[in-house]
């Protein structure tokens, strides 16, 4: 080791040495008190530091409130989300309830002077196959319903017949867009009779018009002859609303009836058509 290390490494150890003895004898001596120096002197070293821990203590506890104050909120907003979900369907529910009552009111109302020859109905169900084939009212044999009377929506317009099964308290009901119906119909204007059959898709088809015939123009209207002896005549059915003659001798004749299946939740069975039409 050179001479110049070691006195450096010397001078080093001896200043260690006398700032040891230093604080020994500070801490010994008294300054106007109790406290030492070497008191006051850890004492401003480490009182930031517990400033700052005493701070993040405090900020931690804040926090930490918070967080269950947040939590608890999100639980009362998720009760408050499930009963207004709930509310709001028994509110559905009730404006269902009320606008099915003033439908019906309407029906009995536009119903009134010939009360005794019809029978309101409500539609409880559909042919599941295929919903332009049957329905089923929430009438009956208790209510003097048999097969074959005419049943119309609540504007009068043909909707189709009572059909088996007639049970205590229901029926089916076959309606004019079912390709298994049958309808004596005739056109308002040129007087064109035919036979009125569903397409089983929402339409009617007027079949047996030779292709020859004059009679039978687009947006006619179509209603009930009366000649099979099952629909009283006069009956609103529909309009033409194509007509074609590329197809053999008869014509092809396409009808809308006016009936709409979506709104069809309230019908009237005409049990006594000689007293509707006196």
């Amino acid at each position: 080791m050179s001479p110049t290390r070691l006195f450096k490494n010397k001078f080093l150890a001896a200043g260690l040495l006398i700032f040891f003895h230093l604080l020994l004898i500070s801490y010994q001596v008294p300054l106007g008190s109790k406290t030492t120096l070497l008191e006051k002197i850890l004492f401003s070293l480490f009182a930031p530091v517990q400033k700052a821990v005493v701070s993040s203590g405090r900020a931690l506890v804040g926090t930490w409130g918070k967080l269950k104050d947040l939590a608890r909120v999100t639980r009362e907003n998720r009760e408050l989300e499930k009963e207004i979900f709930f509310l709001r369907q028994e509110n559905r529910l009730l404006q269902e309830k009320l606008r099915l009552a003033l439908k019906q009111s309407e029906l009995e109302a536009s119903l009134k002077l010939v009360a005794e020859a019809v029978v309101p109905a409500r539609v409880i169900g559909f042919d599941t196959s295929n919903y332009f084939r049957s329905l089923v009212i929430n009438r009956g044999s208790a209510d003097g319903l048999v097969k074959n009377l005419p049943v119309c929506d609540r504007f009068g317009n043909l909707v189709g017949r009572t059909a088996e099964p007639v049970g205590t308290h229901e029926t089916r009901v076959l309606l004019i867009t079912s390709e298994d119906s049958g309808v004596a119909v005739i056109t308002a204007g040129e007087r064109m009779p035919g036979i009125l059959s569903g397409d089983g898709q929402g339409k009617c088809l007027i079949k047996y018009v030779m292709s020859s015939s004059p009679a039978g123009l687009e947006g006619d209207e179509v209603m009930t002859s009366g000649f099979d002896r099952v629909f009283p005549p006069g009956l609103k059915v529909g309009k033409i609303l194509q007509i074609s003659t590329r197809e053999g001798i008869f014509k092809k004749i396409i009808v809308q009836p006016y009936f709409d299946i979506r709104e069809l939740e309230l019908v009237a069975v005409l049990k006594n058509t000689d007293l509707i039409l006196r």
